[in-house]
C-alpha cells in the first residue's frame, strides 16, 4: 500500500474524532433542523405523519434486511484487521449483505398492500411502499458504509458523507415540496441523497481497502461464520427490538387509538413536531456511541477491561448532564418554536414536548451505556432490556392511548425507556461494570424534564453542585480524564483552525 492509500485508511484518534464529530454534528444537525422546521411549516399534519411513518419504517427495515452483519463491524473489524484478514472479512460480509438485501426488498414488493396497512393504516397507499422499497437500496448501502467507516475510525469521512447526505436531502426535498408536496417526492429525495453521499465515500475509501494487507493464512468459513453470525444474530434481535421500541407508539396510535386513519396520521404529525429537537440529542448520542465503540473494543482486546467500564461510566455522566442542560434550553424555547416558527399548527406537539424530551434524553444515555455488553460479547443480554421495555411499552400504550391519546403514547414511551435503561445497567453491573451513585443520579435526572422547567433546573443544579464539591458524583480519575480530554480537544481544535482558515497577508 503506498503512502496516499495508507493515509486514506489512517484512523482518527479519539480526541480528533470527538472534535470532528462535534463540528460536523453542529453543521449537519443544523441543516436537518432547518429541514424539519420547513417540513412542519409547509406540510400538513397528515402529510408529516405519512413521512414520519415511512422514515421510521426505513430505519426499522434496513438493518433487519441484512440480518445484523454490518452491525458487527464495530466489534469484529478491528479483530480481523489486526490479523491481516480485513479484505476477507469485508468481501464475505458484503456478499451476505447484498443477498439478504435483494431477498428482503423482494418481500416488501410482493406484500406491498399488507405493508401499506401496517405502515400507513390503509392498504390504499401501495405506491408509497414501492417508493420506500426503492429507497431501501440506498439506505442499506448508506448504513453499511457508515458502520464500516466508523469501525475503521475514519470519522472525518463519515462526517463528510453524513453532511453531504443531509445537505442533498434538504435541498432536493424542499425544492420538490415547493412544487408539489407528496410522500413519493420526499422519500425519493432521501434515497437519492443517501446514494450520492455513499458513492462519494466509496470513491474515497476504495483504493485503501483494495490495497490493504492480506494474510496468507486462510480463515475457514465455519470458524468465521459461526463466531460472526452468533454475534450478528443478537445484533439483529437487538436492532429489531430497539426499532420496534422506537416505532411502537406511533404504530399503536394508528391501530389502537380508535381514530380514523387521517386523524391518526395527524396525531403522528404532531408527535413528529415534538421530536424534531429531542431527536437531535439521540442522534448525537448515537454518533458518540459509534465513535467510542472501536476505541473501547481495542482496549477490551488488549485486556484493559476495567478501563472500558470506567470510560463508559464517565460517558454516561457527561452525556446525561449535557443532554439534560440542552433539554432545559429546549423547554424554554418551546413556545416560540411552536407558536412562531411552526405557525401554531402543532399545539399538541408543544403539549407533549416535556415528556418527549425526557424519553429522548434517557434513550441517548442508553445507546452509550449499551457498549459495555457489546464489548463483553454479551449481545444476548443486551436484548433483554429491550425486550422488557418493548413489552412494557406495548402494555402502557394499549392502556393509555385510548384514554389520553397522544399524551398517553408519549408518557408510555418515556416510562418504558427509563425501565429499559435501568435493566441494562443492572445487567452491565453484573458483568463487571462499576456503577457509582453519581451514575444513578444522572440516569434519574431526565425525569425532571417531563415535570417541567423548574424541576429540571433544580435537579441539574443539585447534581452540578455535587459534582463540583464532592467525589460522590465524579471520582478523582473521572475528573482527571475530563480535564485531560478537554485540554487535548482544545489543542487539536486550535491546530485545525489555522489549516482551515489561513491567515491573510497583512494580518
Amino acid at each position: 500500500m503506498n503512502s496516499n492509500q495508507h493515509a486514506r485508511l489512517r484512523s482518527d484518534t479519539l480526541a480528533v474524532s470527538v472534535v470532528i464529530l462535534m463540528l460536523a454534528t453542529v453543521v449537519q444537525r443544523s441543516i436537518g433542523f432547518g429541514r424539519g422546521v420547513l417540513f412542519c411549516r409547509w406540510l400538513s399534519p397528515e402529510m408529516l405523519g405519512q413521512w414520519e411513518m415511512a422514515y421510521s419504517f426505513l430505519l426499522l427495515f434496513a438493518p433487519l434486511a441484512v440480518l445484523g452483519i454490518p452491525g458487527s463491524y464495530g466489534r469484529y473489524l478491528e479483530h480481523y484487521r489486526q490479523r491481516g484478514h480485513l479484505r476477507t472479512f469485508l468481501r464475505r460480509t458484503t456478499v451476505w449483505t447484498a443477498v439478504c438485501s435483494v431477498g428482503s426488498i423482494g418481500l416488501l414488493l410482493v406484500f406491498a398492500p399488507q405493508f401499506s396497512e401496517l405502515v400507513f393504516g390503509s392498504s390504499q397507499n401501495v405506491t408509497g411502499i414501492y417508493a420506500v422499497a426503492a429507497c431501501m437500496v440506498a439506505v442499506i448501502v448508506h448504513h453499511t458504509l457508515t458502520s464500516l467507516l466508523t469501525a475503521l475510525r475514519l470519522f472525518r469521512v463519515v462526517s463528510i458523507m453524513n453532511f453531504l447526505q443531509s445537505l442533498l436531502f434538504a435541498g432536493s426535498a424542499l425544492a420538490l415540496i415547493t412544487q408539489e408536496a407528496s410522500l413519493i417526492s420526499i422519500v425519493g429525495s432521501y434515497g437519492v441523497a443517501c446514494l450520492i453521499a455513499s458513492l462519494v465515500a466509496i470513491v474515497w475509501v476504495w483504493p485503501g481497502l483494495r490495497s490493504s494487507e492480506t494474510s496468507t493464512e486462510a480463515i475457514p468459513h465455519i470458524a468465521f461464520w459461526s463466531r460472526l453470525l452468533r454475534f450478528a444474530f443478537f445484533v439483529w434481535v437487538t436492532n429489531l427490538l430497539s426499532h420496534l421500541f422506537a416505532l411502537v407508539d406511533r404504530t399503536m396510535i394508528l391501530h389502537c387509538g380508535g381514530m380514523d386513519p387521517t386523524v391518526a396520521l395527524e396525531q403522528v404529525g404532531h408527535y413528529h413536531s415534538s421530536r424534531i429537537v429531542p431527536l437531535l440529542l439521540v442522534s448525537f448520542a448515537d454518533l458518540l456511541s459509534g465513535l467510542i465503540m472501536p476505541h473501547l473494543s481495542h482496549d477490551w482486546e488488549v485486556g484493559h477491561r476495567e478501563l472500558v467500564g470506567r470510560q463508559i461510566n464517565l460517558s454516561v455522566k457527561i452525556m446525561g448532564l449535557g443532554m439534560h442542560a440542552v433539554g432545559i434550553c429546549v423547554l424554554l424555547a418551546g413556545p416560540f418554536l411552536f407558536n412562531s416558527i411552526f405557525q401554531g399548527k402543532y399545539s399538541d406537539g408543544l403539549a407533549v414536548l416535556p415528556w418527549t424530551l425526557a424519553g429522548c434524553v434517557i434513550s441517548g444515555i442508553y445507546v452509550v451505556a449499551q457498549n459495555y455488553l457489546w464489548c463483553a460479547e454479551h449481545p444476548r443480554l443486551a436484548a433483554v432490556p429491550l425486550g422488557l421495555g418493548l413489552g412494557l411499552n406495548v402494555l402502557l400504550n394499549f392502556i393509555l392511548i385510548p384514554a389520553w391519546g397522544l399524551h398517553g403514547a408519549v408518557l408510555a414511551t418515556a416510562v418504558s425507556t427509563a425501565v429499559c435503561l435501568a435493566a441494562l445497567l443492572i445487567l452491565s453491573q453484573r458483568q463487571g461494570m462499576q456503577l457509582d451513585p453519581g451514575s444513578w443520579a444522572t440516569i434519574i435526572l431526565p425525569i425532571g424534564l417531563g415535570l417541567g422547567i423548574l424541576p429540571a433546573l433544580v435537579g441539574l443544579g443539585m447534581v452540578v453542585l455535587l459534582a463540583v464539591s464532592t467525589p460522590w458524583m465524579l471520582s478523582e480519575w473521572e475528573r482527571n480524564q475530563a480535564s485531560e480530554f478537554l485540554s487535548n480537544g482544545t489543542a487539536k481544535l486550535k491546530n485545525m483552525f489555522p489549516k482551515l482558515l489561513p491567515a491573510r497577508n497583512g494580518l
